[in-house]
């Protein structure tokens, strides 16, 4: 499996949990339930911060730099989609330009104690969608509590149906 195809994986899965965030009302979507990120909007919208993140602005070398987004800008799953699309627009047009030395540059994430990690590009571009994906796992188990089903979207079936 390439990067490539890990991306277009979880982003068919987003777009089958987007149809079930679409389904909540508002109140249940923002409501602070005490998760990694407070509500069901949060987390999600976090999902799509680590891409934007990782890929538009430590990649390209702006260091710490991050989204000016926060948390309280999105009120509505309206808000979030919006940002979504603002993301796979940029996300498509790096992918397009990406060659294969481009996965060894290195991406520099900054530490509190003014030291540095770095990883390749490679590294990033699959911790991305592994990092989405746990946090996907998080929204499925409070769906769980609230009595909705879960759109689970697996791997296998992917492969077999999806790509």
């Amino acid at each position: 499996m390439d990067y490539l195809e890990l991306f277009d994986y979880f982003k068919k899965a987003r777009t089958k949990l987007v149809e079930s965030l679409e389904k909540l009302t508002n109140e249940d979507f923002t409501k602070n339930r005490g998760l990694s990120f407070d509500s069901i909007k949060d987390v999600f919208t976090h999902t799509i911060m680590v891409e934007d993140n990782w890929l538009h602005y430590r990649f390209p070398g702006l260091g710490e730099v991050t989204t000016d987004r926060k948390f309280q800008d999105f009120k509505n799953i309206a808000d979030v989609k919006r940002y979504m699309f603002e993301v796979d627009a940029k996300t498509s047009k790096l992918f397009g330009k990406l060659g294969e030395t481009d996965l060894q540059k290195q991406v520099k994430r900054l530490l509190p104690n003014g030291g540095a990690d770095v990883y390749s590009l490679a590294q990033v571009l699959y911790h991305v969608p592994i990092e989405v994906i746990y946090h996907y796992g998080e929204i499925f188990a409070e769906f769980w509590k609230m009595n909705i089903d879960a759109p689970y979207y697996s791997y296998l079936a992917y492969s077999k149906h999806g790509a």
